[in-house]
């Protein structure tokens, strides 16, 4: 027996999945372009060496964590410091791995890990939405390959571009309003009861308090501060849902 099912008519690569996949996510993608032309110019301004921090892009992708690891290495922090800051701030991606477990084990074996890849906050949220509502698992997949591909492609592109420009971004341009609209966009269509609100206030609350916290593990702390009172929301009260 194939260790790899076989496709159904829509196929693992379905044409009309990957193009709804990057549309769901294009809001997103048009932030993450002026969020990787930051990252660029930051790049270029610091002590990083420019193919370095370019190839970060690809290798990391992973923006907060890449900007943290920029300015640890300006500031001439260790080695183990700088990856154990950039460990922290992607220990995140072990709740997200979690979330997309049951639709990844669906997937050919030999596509997990590179689809692992593309991981992003935007593309899990995008495709845990489209997972409620989509059961087929071979339009899940290339549902999940258009929008994590075509998001990592905006910060591609907007990496290589800030690296190419450097510094010749006027000062009054500022670029880096992108990450916070970016990520209050993604917070939003996942709001669709009391305990996510709750989560989403907790977490975005906790989040601001602790934003000098060492190690840049603000972002750790409220993130487990939300989902803790984002449980015990839903183990406490009823539920209002919104079902339109």
């Amino acid at each position: 027996m194939s260790a790899v099912p076989e496709p159904t008519r829509n196929g693992w690569f379905s044409l009309a999945d990957l193009r709804a996949g990057a549309r769901a996510i294009l809001p997103l993608s048009i932030g993450a372009f002026p969020f990787g032309l930051a990252y660029g110019v930051t790049v270029v301004e610091s002590s990083m060496d420019n193919v370095v921090g370019w190839l970060a892009s690809f290798i990391v992708l992973a923006g907060a964590s890449q900007l943290a690891i920029s300015d640890l290495l300006d500031q001439g922090a260790p080695w183990f410091i700088v990856i154990g800051t950039a460990l922290i701030i992607n220990a995140r991606f072990v709740m997200y791995s979690g979330a997309l477990a049951p639709a990844f084990s669906e997937y050919p074996k030999h596509w997990r890990i590179p689809l692992a890849h593309f991981m992003t906050d935007q593309a899990t949220v995008t495709s845990l939405l489209h997972d409620q509502r989509e059961r087929d698992r071979h339009r899940r997949f290339a549902y999940y390959v258009g929008a994590g591909l075509s998001f990592a492609v905006a910060w591609w592109i907007g990496t290589t571009i800030g690296v190419i420009i450097g510094a010749t971004i006027p000062e009054g341009l500022q670029v880096g309003f992108a990450a916070p609209l970016m990520f209050i966009a993604l917070a939003v269509p996942s709001i669709r009861d009391r305990a996510a609100l709750i989560a989403a206030v907790v977490g975005f609350s906790v989040t601001l308090m602790a934003k000098d916290a060492p190690m840049n593990t603000g972002l750790l702390i409220g993130a487990a501060a939300g989902i803790a009172f984002g449980l015990l929301a839903k183990t406490r009260g009823p539920e209002v849902r919104d079902d339109g």
